[in-house]
């Protein structure tokens, strides 16, 4: 994480990004079931600890072994409460896995819709305001 990062919800020193799952990097056939999946495309909003919720730790074995812990940022942990996800894909609404395999590209556009949907004191602060002429931004 980049020391200058800020938490996107409160305005403090991020120190840790959202594990809200968006979608897969996976293939996918006709029948749009999943193969050979690369990797997770998640929500990454940058979070302090206070703005985070935690879900939990993932242990790895092996040569590096090691933990990972599982954080959800304010809307990711509304959407685990009410039992959402950030997308879903339709076709495979009764499934398992919900949520749709993307490319990089895809899942950026969704990652910052989501980040954009969440408005509080510091968003605000952060947003342009739409219209013409000189602005003055606080810097």
């Amino acid at each position: 994480m980049a020391k200058t990062e800020k938490c996107l919800f409160c305005g403090k020193p991020a120190t840790l990004y959202c594990d809200g799952i968006i979608g897969w990097d996976a293939d996918e056939d006709e029948n749009h079931h999943l193969s050979n999946a690369r990797g997770i495309f998640t929500c990454d909003a940058p979070m302090c600890a206070e703005c985070g919720t935690w879900h939990g730790n993932i242990f790895f074995s092996g040569k590096a072994g090691g933990m990972e812990t599982r954080d959800y940022c304010p809307l990711c942990q509304a959407l685990h409460v009410s039992g959402d996800v950030i997308r879903e894909d339709l076709h495979r609404k009764g499934k398992a896995i919900r949520e749709p395999a993307l490319q990089a590209e895809q899942a950026a556009i969704i990652r910052k819709a989501h980040w954009n949907s969440y408005l509080n004191e510091h968003r605000r602060e952060l947003n342009a305001i739409q219209g013409g002429g000189q602005q003055c931004l606080p810097f």
